[in-house]
């Protein structure tokens, strides 16, 4: 049996509200869906003190409530009542979805993604595309620099909702070649090895083929990583937090340790990576391996602006 919640997970912007038996929502000109015996999440700038909140209040609360915590206890049926008295809402979601798809997004916009895709999620559970797009989401919020403190959560959740995806559509190409990537920064090999096989045996495009045979290839001939690249990616994590602290001794320590093994560099080239080791290098006055690792990063993405700043500032200095 699930604990009994009797407050909001955040009770300061929500309040729980208990419709009374026999309410309902209206949900067209001539039909009703009755409100559950549920605590219902209300913002609590939305909250009367002494009557019964608005119908757009609980579909504006519940909407919220889900948004921040798609995972909360009555979640399916939170996402049920939207879905049938407030389908609108549903509606913006999938609008906000096409947005956050076709521009490039930040850490934050891939976390209310994947809330996003959650509520849709309780409302289909079998749908591959949504399966396969929140274990997509995860696995890019792994790959942000800013979020390599939970790299191992990320990918953990990654895995387990591409294995989702993989149960409902198991030939999919990008879900197995992302399943591949996911196990391969882990060290789990062998079951990298296992989904690019079968991806392998589908893909019709040549450079993408080129570049798993040669995964295949290393993997076989046991040419790997030294350790599991999320190890590696741990230890830029500390080298940030060093950095933040101005610790830039610390930092540049780990940093030039990760460059000189090359595992890191070599299957994951970054070019904060490398503007972070320029910056820690300038910090400790090493003002031309500092220059030398700015420009790799500027070589990596042209458009890296604090690199090419970095560049400029060191080149007036003469």
């Amino acid at each position: 049996m699930s604990e009994i919640i009797n407050e909001p997970i955040d009770p300061t912007e929500f309040r729980f509200w208990h419709a009374p038996e026999g309410m309902s929502l209206t949900t067209g000109e001539k039909s009703e869906i009755p409100i559950p015996q549920i605590p219902l999440p209300i913002r609590t700038a939305d909250m009367p003190e002494s009557s019964a909140p608005t119908e757009k209040a609980i579909g504006d609360g519940i909407y919220e409530y889900l948004s921040r915590f798609p995972f909360c206890q009555h979640a399916e049926d939170y996402a049920r009542i939207l879905h049938l008295a407030y389908p609108f809402l549903i509606s913006d979601i999938g609008s906000q979805l096409i947005l956050l798809d076709v521009k490039q997004v930040k850490p934050e916009g891939l976390k209310k993604k994947i809330a996003l895709l959650k509520i849709l999620n309780h409302l289909e559970r079998d749908n591959f595309g949504l399966l396969h797009k929140i274990g997509q989401a995860y696995f890019d919020l792994a790959m942000h620099f800013s979020e390599l403190t939970r790299v191992k959560f990320h990918l953990k959740e990654a895995r387990v909702w591409l294995e989702n995806a993989r149960r409902t559509n198991a030939a999919d190409i990008n879900n197995l070649n992302l399943l591949g990537q996911v196990c391969y920064l882990n060290g789990a090999y062998h079951q990298a090895r296992l989904y690019w096989q079968i991806a392998l045996k589908q893909l019709e495009d040549d450079a993408i083929r080129e570049k798993l045979t040669a995964k295949l290839a290393n993997i076989d001939a046991e040419n790997l990583p030294g350790q599991p690249l999320v190890h590696d990616l741990e230890q830029v994590a500390a080298a940030i937090e060093h950095a933040n602290l101005e610790e830039f001794i610390a930092a540049r320590q780990i940093l030039e340790h990760l460059d000189l093994v090359g595992d890191l560099t070599r299957e994951l080239p970054n070019p904060e990576f490398y503007y972070l080791l320029g910056l820690c290098r300038e910090k400790c006055d090493d003002v031309s391996g500092a220059f030398e690792a700015y420009s790799m990063a500027t070589q990596l993405d042209k458009n890296h602006a604090l690199a090419q700043d970095a560049l400029n500032r060191i080149h007036n200095q003469g």
